[in-house]
């Protein structure tokens, strides 16, 4: 599959907009700046991953039609290709939280070790402390697990219309949860995300079967465009106003940045940005910050309750808000950084005995 030089980046957008969420918003004074949507980075990482997702099983599939070949030994391969990725860190992490008793890891591990947490946070309408954040990695099992059948074995004439289909209904069902139901939190199930699965998976379907078109999009229009809604979402969900709308409007802030995030990874994928906004996007750091972005998700929770419940102990400082920061973005890039080259990149290696 070809690789995207600015997807890189925006997937280190997309983690350094996580992090700010839970470390550092809450204490920002200027409102502006506190209201601007950090922890829509996941929805970002859900675009990207329904575009590079399916634009694999698009890729494989095709393959195995022209040789005439069976598409069983692809998915298998897709299966143990995704388990290397997700599964070393994830599992590592969990079975050293339990060795340890890490706070509710005991209680919650049946549900952590089969990527149901989403589940479990719908239906008890609760966070889940420094495991909140492994929703998004149960609805990115999930949809692993599920769209690589609907892809595969829905005829190529139809897939745009199952792509549109499930964004329409995951709208949907979203709409019937946050307003007639009490299941506030039932946006981290997999069918309430489809909407921005799906919006990455139609970039990859029209850049397939679509190429002529979907080159001769305009990145002018596109881009102005772009700009037009990223003003919109600014004056609705970043000022707040008018106020009689927010209740109801605000609920719906990751569907209404779902579209902005479409059309800037359909920019990127394009190879559009360009000026500062490439310079950001393709040096190197933000490359290497998004190449471990996975690692860095997994971990930053655990930021916070290492520091305080362990280097503590032993580096006494005290740090303002935005110092706190800096220390758990060091700690995290640090430890993210052995992770990768002692584990992720390792077992990633491992893809190449599992071809599709």
């Amino acid at each position: 599959m070809k690789y995207f030089k600015q997807i890189d980046g925006l997937r280190a957008i997309a983690i350094i907009g996580v992090m700010i969420a839970h470390w550092y918003q809450s204490s920002i004074n200027i409102a502006i700046i506190k209201n601007i949507p950090y922890g829509t980075g996941v929805t970002l990482f859900f675009v990207l991953s329904g575009f590079l997702i399916t634009s694999i099983i698009i890729d494989f599939k095709e393959k195995n039609i022209l040789a005439n070949k069976s598409q069983f030994s692809s998915i298998k391969s897709f299966y143990i290709r995704r388990s290397l990725r997700i599964f070393p860190i994830y599992y590592l992490t969990l079975i050293f939280l339990l060795i340890i008793g890490f706070a509710n890891t005991k209680e919650l591990f049946p549900w952590l070790s089969t990527f149901t947490t989403n589940v479990y946070m719908t239906i008890n309408s609760k966070y889940i402390g420094s495991y909140n954040h492994f929703w998004s990695l149960a609805v990115e099992e999930q949809f692993y697990l599920l769209w690589i059948f609907i892809v595969v074995f829905t005829p190529t004439k139809h897939i745009k219309k199952a792509i549109i289909m499930l964004i329409v209904l995951s709208v949907i069902f979203l709409v019937y949860f946050m307003l007639y139901t009490k299941y506030w939190l039932a946006n981290s199930l997999v069918i309430c995300q489809m909407h921005s699965l799906g919006a990455g998976a139609l970039i990859a379907y029209y850049l397939k079967y679509k190429n002529e078109f979907f080159e001769n999009l305009s990145l002018p229009w596109i881009k102005r465009v772009t700009l037009i809604l990223v003003i919109i979402f600014f004056f609705l969900f970043v000022l707040r106003r008018p106020y009689s709308l927010f209740e109801i409007v605000s609920r719906f802030k990751d569907p209404a940045i779902t579209v902005i995030y479409f059309l800037v990874v359909l920019i990127a994928v394009k190879d559009g940005f360009n000026g500062i906004i490439k310079f950001i996007l393709e040096n190197k750091i933000m490359v290497y910050i998004g190449k471990i972005s996975y690692g860095l998700y997994v971990y930053h929770l655990f930021m916070g309750p290492l520091y305080f419940n362990f280097l503590n102990r032993y580096i006494h400082f005290q740090f303002s808000a935005f110092g706190y920061f800096i220390v758990f973005f060091i700690i995290n890039m640090l430890i993210a950084s052995l992770s990768w080259y002692l584990i992720e990149r390792p077992a990633i290696g491992l893809k190449k005995y599992f071809k599709y």
